[in-house]
């Protein structure tokens, strides 16, 4: 047990119990996303149980908050530049190198897909039944299961950068 006056190891990089504004753009940046991933996923229910008014609400406002994320993650990169990785260079490339350069691939894969499954889903919402064709709707729910894996393997991701930055190889 911790002596008075200590607390044991910390999770939160805290610079004298104060902290700085670019680690609170980066819990902003995984918060938010974490929020959007659980939004995403209760649309992928809805879906599920054929409830098309949940589902497109809670898919519009996940896509929105993703959206808003991307805005203040380039926004983030730009003004502080990519974080720099503190262990060996064994380190770096055998973990986190592997790791990020996942991370980036899902990432981009589930912009993309995402992208594209949205037009699809608003497309459907705008013309109805003639938008909805047997075809287009067969792709979506197709590329919806994808995304759910893609954008899975990119919050697993990111958390592991997250961690391999900031807890695990923090100077």
């Amino acid at each position: 047990m911790a002596g008075k006056g200590t607390s044991g190891p910390s999770l939160l990089p805290l610079r004298e119990n104060n902290m700085d504004l670019k680690t609170i753009l980066w819990y902003l940046v995984l918060s938010s996303l974490t929020i959007a991933y659980l939004i995403v996923l209760s649309g992928v229910r809805a879906a599920k149980s054929h409830d098309v008014s949940h589902h497109s609400h809670r898919m519009i406002v996940g896509c929105t908050i993703v959206g808003i994320w991307l805005v203040a993650y380039v926004l983030k990169q730009v003004l502080f530049g990519r974080e720099a990785f503190r262990g060996t260079d064994a380190e770096y490339w055998s973990f986190y190198m592997p790791v990020f350069v996942t991370h980036m691939l899902l990432a981009v894969a589930t912009i993309g897909l995402g992208a594209y499954n949205l037009y699809m889903g608003l497309h459907r919402l705008r013309y109805g039944s003639v938008g909805a064709m047997a075809a287009g709707m067969t792709t979506h729910r197709r590329m919806g299961k994808a995304l759910v894996w893609t954008f899975s393997g990119t919050m697993v991701t990111a958390y592991l950068v997250y961690l391999l930055l900031f807890v695990w190889y923090r100077s």
